[in-house]
């Protein structure tokens, strides 16, 4: 064992992060202030909690930063506490109890491969955001999907996936995992057993200068560095996630801090709808209509390259048969995408609203055709507030992609001016959610035209202005000193 203790002062942020028991835990914050150190000590804590020794993996987008980067940071931080073998690949923490860890950078296929082996109690990923954006830097969300998958597989601990990262920018995965609600998914542990179970997912932020042990000469040096960046400087300096400016937003009357929750709404019994928008990237939005007449959207679902039947089969039933809607929901408004009304040309009897309306046992309306109806429809729904000052439409957490597609991602193009160019937004991953809002605000919500005053003839409107003009100038009389007697 090493000769000296040792000991950790963490901060309120870190002492969270490293003590927080859900399954996803992400620690964000700027250059400088303690992510790794805190990461290291979560290790040990998590060992502790579990009452054994436990085997961690530790990921990279390459081995080479493993090695020049975190590895130093950790026998800086560990000293004698930790050991490292086969050429940095692995390393021990001597505590008690003890955690292994496997060292992977993506960079390495055949290492990485052995992420599919090995029982984990815990997998960290380190920075899988790039700070600038090469075709290979940073780590893939597939790389996150896949340590989900396997975090949980040591017997007798329980699952955790950690990063630690410097903010990045609003379009990269570990941005959406910011937005995404605590109650990450919820599953049945295997079909018609009953037994549903919770991934919990928790976002912590440092904030800058938390770090009390930070030379601060490199705290300035980092606002040198990034002072003619302002994307670098939000995500290194002020540890925030750097907008990305793509376009003219869709939805400018959407704010946040208005109509979108930071927590889960549960439904309520009756008043649901969907919204859809179909082809190679189906959509489904689940909303309803609160009693006070509030439009709740709690689900967006969505996937690339599949057809409404997978999505249906695969994401829109599997959720209705979760606890959070099972026996609320008494019937269904259907609106959407009025292409999905036409048949399709190597079959009259394939029509995909008919597949939705088969699957749910309601009436399919098609949404308008033309663009401009909707996209009048839309502003004016945020700016709608019912009585007691709650707004119209509210987003709750579950709904990610909607949410990030009103506040920005779904954008008109727009050229050197910032003058738009074409009249429909990018087709993009957000255009999706977007447009099947559009549909279902458009038929609840219809844009109100004001009717055209025709002009009067013009000699009624010469002999109007005539007429005023004499009224105008006609003198008051005076008498006896009043204005305005006679």
């Amino acid at each position: 064992m090493p000769k000296e203790d040792l000991t950790y002062e963490l901060s309120p942020t870190q002492w969270e992060f490293v003590t927080s028991d859900s399954h996803i835990c992400q620690l964000i914050g700027p250059m400088g202030e303690g992510k790794t150190h805190a990461g290291s000590s979560a290790l040990m804590a998590h060992a502790q909690r579990s009452g054994r020794d436990i085997r961690c993996a530790l990921i990279r987008d390459t081995f080479e930063n493993i090695k020049t980067s975190t590895a130093q940071s950790l026998k800086e931080i560990l000293k004698d506490w930790i050991i490292f073998r086969d050429g940095m690949h692995k390393g021990i923490i001597l505590s008690s109890p003890r955690v292994e860890i496997d060292l992977f950078g993506i960079d390495d296929a055949a290492s990485i491969s052995k992420l599919q082996g090995p029982e984990y109690a815990c997998i960290w990923l380190e920075e899988p955001a790039p700070i600038y954006e090469r075709a290979n830097a940073g780590l893939p969300k597939g790389v996150f999907d896949m340590a989900i998958a396997r975090a949980a597989r040591q017997t007798g601990t329980q699952m955790r996936v950690q990063i630690t990262q410097n903010p990045a920018d609003e379009e990269h995965w570990t941005a959406e995992l910011v937005d995404a609600p605590e109650e990450y998914m919820t599953a049945e542990t295997y079909p018609g057993s009953g037994e549903w179970l919770t991934i919990t997912k928790k976002t912590f932020r440092i904030r800058r200068g938390e770090n009390k042990f930070l030379n601060p000469l490199a705290r300035v040096a980092n606002m040198a560095a990034f002072q003619d960046d302002p994307g670098k400087w939000a995500r290194y300096v002020l540890g925030e996630e750097a907008e990305v400016v793509q376009g003219k937003k869709v939805t400018p009357g959407y704010n946040a801090s208005i109509h979108y929750c930071k927590k889960v709404i549960p439904p309520l019994r009756g008043g649901f709808m969907q919204f859809w928008d179909s082809y190679q990237n189906p959509t489904c939005i689940i909303a309803q209509i609160m009693p006070w007449g509030q439009l709740v959207i709690h689900d967006v679902l969505y996937d690339e390259g599949i057809g409404v039947v997978e999505l249906i089969e695969e994401q829109v039933k599997p959720l209705l048969r979760t606890p959070k809607y099972a026996g609320k929901v008494q019937g269904w408004r259907l609106i959407g995408d009025p292409s999905m009304q036409t048949p399709d040309q190597s079959s009259v009897n394939s029509v995909t609203s008919r597949i939705v309306e088969e699957a749910f046992n309601a009436r399919f309306e098609g949404g308008p055709v033309r663009w401009p109806p909707r996209r009048e429809a839309l502003n004016p729904v945020f700016k709608r507030l019912l009585n007691g000052g709650k707004p119209l439409v509210y987003l709750s957490a579950s709904a990610t992609k909607l949410h990030r597609a009103l506040k920005g991602g779904w954008v008109y193009k727009v050229d050197n001016s910032n003058r738009v160019i074409g009249d429909l937004p990018v087709k993009n991953h957000h255009d999706h959610p977007g447009m099947a809002f559009a549909y279902g605000i458009a038929v609840l919500f219809p844009h109100e035209k004001r009717p055209i005053i025709k002009a009067k003839p013009r000699a009624e409107a010469l002999k109007r202005a005539r007429s005023y003009r004499t009224d105008t100038y006609k003198q008051p009389s005076f008498t006896g000193g009043v204005y305005g007697q006679v």
